[in-house]
Parts: C-alpha cells; structure tokens; sequence
C-alpha cells in the first residue's frame, strides 16, 4: 500500500504538509477503529503575521524548464547511524554535519566538472541555502499546525582565499552552515514583524546573486524531526516516508529514517556531476548509495 501527496509549495510548507498527513491519517483511523487520538487541526492566520507578496511579474523560469535544461539526475543516500557524524566534526547536528559533507562533495564535484571555467581542480565560489522553519524560531513560538509556506533561507557562502585552491575543510562548512542558522535564528528572537519591503529587498539581492554564473548555487532542505512516520491511516504506521522528486538542480533534501536512527538525503546535481559526486571516496566512506528501504 502507497500514499501519494502533492501539494504547491506556494502555499504549504514541509511543515504544513505533516499537518495535513497528520489530519487526514488521524480521521481515517477514527473511522476504522475505535481511536481517540486528538485532531491537531490547521490554523490559517499566517496571513496576518506575514502579509504575503506579489511575486507574479518574477522572471523564475519553471521548476520542470529548469530541471530539463540542466540535464538534473538524482540520488538516495542514506546514513544509519547519525553517530557517525561525530566522526567527521566533533558536536554536530545531524543536519550540519549531513549538509556540509554533501556540500563539500558537490563542490568537488564542480571543481572536477568539463564545465568549470576555472580550471581542472581549482573550487569555484559557492553560495549554499538553507531552508528554515521560522515556527519555531519567533518569539513566542507560532503554532506548529500553522500553515502556509513559513519558511526562511539561511544562506552561506564559500570561496577560496589563499595559496590552497584545491582543499575544502569541513569543520570550515559546518561552522559556516551552524552559524548561518544561528544568525537567522536571531532574526525572529526579538520580535515577530514582517516587514514586505525588507523582505522584497532581500528576495531581490538573493536572486542577483544566484543568477551569476561564475557562483555555483545549493540549496538544501531539511524535513528532520517532523512526525512523518506517526501517521497511522488504521493499518499502522509505514515503513518508509520520502519525498520522491526534487525538481530543481543542485538540491539536498534530508529526512530521518523510521528508527530515528539515520538520515537519508536526496541529491539533484547535473549527470557529468552527480558521476564525480557519487565516486568520492571520502562521500562513501560514510554514506550508503541508494540504500535499500527495509521495514
């Protein structure tokens, strides 16, 4: 048995969409059973906090166009034990240590790539995004079942500076990662006001800067720690939850195994890329390539 769900992310986020599963699923177990599991039902006031902006004279080309025209090909990696990050960094989150170890793979990757303009090996600039759940970032914490599309973007950039261009330092990423999001945590620690103009400002500067070519562009989202696999439709919970298609190139999304034990993350890079990605050595040494789903 497969449960299949789309939703626009115009209008819901991962967040939103737990809220949603978690509705549905607790209905469909009331009325096969004799459960009386509360229904956390969605709230719909995120328009009163966050006015929303009128994107509709952006120049965004379609999600599937550009998908189509970078030739995006996508990977499964999986990690079962997230103990093993404190290999690589001492003290990380799941989510640091998984996200700057991708994105040091796929920096090689592009330093490798027929396409760098550089030169063979030399790393290009990065700029590496991070989604946020701002829910509970706010002061005080908004609803968890508050749904819209409440997200923000922690963004990091990377570049070389001195003799070694060809030595990426991982410790270097997950401090950058760790205190991108920390700095966007501090935004919403203060108070809760969404100014639109400030925000149409930083959307303006975020999309000059990705749409220069000599900058290599990430993006990662993380759906870590949402109760995906507590959705019990009456015939328990299931055996494995994913997201199945990512439809932007240079994606990561990551999301927690059904022990809690693990991560798996899905990875779009261009074909020539994702060939280098999935060769590194030192990207293998820790993950498991398309790793089977067992109950």
């Amino acid at each position: 048995m497969v449960i299949g769900l789309c939703l626009s992310h115009k209008v819901a986020d991962a967040s939103a969409i737990c809220t949603f599963i978690h509705c549905w699923a607790t209905t469909a177990l009331q009325s096969s059973t004799d459960s009386d599991q509360v229904i956390l039902l969605p709230e719909f006031g995120a328009s009163s906090l966050f006015p929303p902006l009128d994107f509709s004279n952006s120049s965004q080309p379609p999600a599937k166009e550009a998908v189509k025209e970078k030739c995006t090909t996508g990977r499964k990696l999986g990690w079962k034990s997230c103990g093993i990050f404190h290999i690589i960094v001492p003290k990380p989150t799941r989510v640091e240590a998984a996200s700057a170890l991708i994105w040091k793979c796929k920096i090689e990757a592009s330093a490798r790539s027929s396409s760098n303009m550089l030169g063979t090996s030399l790393i290009r600039p990065s700029v590496f995004s991070h989604t946020v759940n701002i829910r509970k970032k706010t002061v005080p914490p908004l609803p968890e079942n508050l749904v819209g599309n409440l997200v923000d973007y922690s963004t990091t950039n990377y570049s070389h500076s001195g003799e070694n261009t060809t030595v990426i330092d991982l410790k270097g990423l997950v401090a950058k990662i760790r205190g991108g999001l920390e700095e966007t945590k501090e935004r919403y620690a203060a108070e809760v006001v969404f100014d639109s103009n400030e925000a149409g400002q930083k959307m303006k500067c975020y999309k000059n800067q990705i749409k220069k070519d000599d900058i290599d562009k990430y993006y990662c989202s993380s759906w870590c720690r949402f109760p995906f696999y507590e959705a019990d439709f009456g015939w328990g919970k299931p055996s494995w939850v994913s997201s199945v298609a990512i439809a932007m190139n240079n994606a990561t999304a990551l999301m927690d195994t059904r022990d809690g034990n693990g991560i798996e993350a899905w990875v779009t890079l261009s074909q020539e890329n994702m060939a280098l990605f999935e060769s590194n050595k030192e990207l293998l040494a820790y993950a498991s390539l398309n790793p089977r789903v067992t109950n």
